[in-house]
């Protein structure tokens, strides 16, 4: 019995220490959401970010061959899940920051990980069908991440702190090749 008691008043230390933990995570946050009101929304920077979200989508949807849209879009929100983790892991061990966030509640940077990334790669998937999709995945992931991370550090809206475009490499190539397995695999030909 004495066992089980001890592990218990373990368990309530370390919930009180969480609970610590997660008081000052709710105090930066606010301190965060506070400056993203007052210096970010609805600054220059911010309608950059709202139109790299929004525009995208509005041209792939245009431009897309409609008969591939289930299929595409099962990629794209792959790529968008993954993109969000894989950002906010990076986040967290500050590896990088977006200085000018489209909304404070996405640790990620919204127009890069559910835009631009996703809507970048179906495109790619459609275009030239019959390369090599290691070929393009290796051509994706150099402009992802050998043009499309330096413009976003030119524009101020990516800093790296520990990280390099090279790490980036690889990780965009394997994300296209997934995607790309995922938009191949079983059709669901819709027409919308």
């Amino acid at each position: 019995m004495n066992g089980l008691a001890g592990v218990q008043m373990k368990a309530s230390d370390i919930n009180k220490d969480i609970q610590k933990v997660y008081s000052l995570y709710n105090q930066a946050h606010e301190s965060f959401v506070d400056i993203w009101q007052k210096m970010i929304l609805f600054s220059p920077m911010w309608w950059l970010g709202f139109t790299l979200s929004i525009l995208p989508w509005i041209i792939w949807f245009k431009l897309h061959n409609r008969q591939n849209r289930g299929d595409l879009i099962r990629a794209g929100l792959f790529m968008a899940i993954i993109a969000l983790i894989l950002d906010s892991i990076g986040l967290q061990f500050g590896l990088w920051t977006y200085p000018y966030n489209v909304f404070p509640f996405i640790t990620g940077y919204l127009p890069w990980d559910l835009t631009l990334l996703p809507v970048s790669m179906m495109l790619m998937i459609e275009l030239k069908p019959s390369l090599n999709h290691f070929l393009k995945g290796i051509i994706y992931g150099a402009l992802a991440a050998f043009i499309g991370e330096p413009i976003a550090m030119w524009l101020d809206l990516y800093e790296p702190i520990r990280w390099k475009s090279i790490y980036s490499f690889p990780i965009y190539v394997l994300l296209f090749l997934l995607s790309n397995y995922i938009a191949k695999g079983k059709p669901f030909h819709t027409t919308l």
